[in-house]
């Protein structure tokens, strides 16, 4: 078998004009390397010079308020870009402050409340609803704006208020069956 050859297509084009450099502009304009996080650079600053200074420390609801602006620039992608210094500042206001560390316990603590309902065959609703009531009022406060009302990617927010949250929670136990179905009768055994 002989192999023909097939010529370039590229032969039959003609040869492109080469621009010359020094045509090219002096720096690129602000708007083609601009990432997320610089567009909001100037409001992550804020809220983080509010949150390390000292005057935050005696306001909770406050405080509160720019942690969960502060994740709710990172939830809409806002933060996209970000440089290492600055996440990691982002995570020690965050997570890694006394408030994210404290609302980290309560979700872990209401996480097994619930879960512990489910093992005994009692209402999860009615569970979840006496551990909130059973949390001081700080920590309802903290678990409400970090947690339950934090914003979603699109910049919502779930409740307008933590009565309008304590009331869906008291509605949800209400209507709960006193007797919540065993785990292996939620599976359906026809597939």
């Amino acid at each position: 078998m002989e192999v023909t050859p097939i010529p370039s297509i590229n032969a039959s084009l003609p040869p492109l004009r080469v621009q010359p450099v020094t045509s090219a502009p002096d720096r690129l304009p602000q708007d083609r390397y601009a990432t997320a996080f610089s567009l909001n650079q100037a409001q992550f600053n804020s809220l983080t010079a509010f949150l390390a200074s000292a005057e935050a420390g005696n306001q909770l609801d406050r405080r509160l308020k720019a942690m969960q602006a502060l994740r709710g620039l990172a939830a809409r992608g806002a933060l996209r870009g970000i440089d290492s210094k600055n996440a990691r500042l982002f995570h020690q206001l965050t997570d890694e402050s006394d408030l994210g560390q404290r609302e980290a316990a309560i979700q872990h603590d209401e996480a097994e409340a619930i879960r512990t309902a489910v093992q005994g065959h009692s209402s999860p609703a009615q569970a979840q609803q006496a551990f909130f009531e059973a949390l001081s009022a700080e920590d309802q406060a903290i678990h409400f704006e970090l947690n339950v009302n934090a914003f979603n990617m699109h910049g919502f927010q779930r409740h307008g208020s933590l009565e309008d949250y304590r009331r869906k929670l008291a509605l949800s136990a209400a209507t709960a069956s006193s007797e919540a179905l065993p785990p292996a009768a939620l599976v359906s055994g026809v597939i």
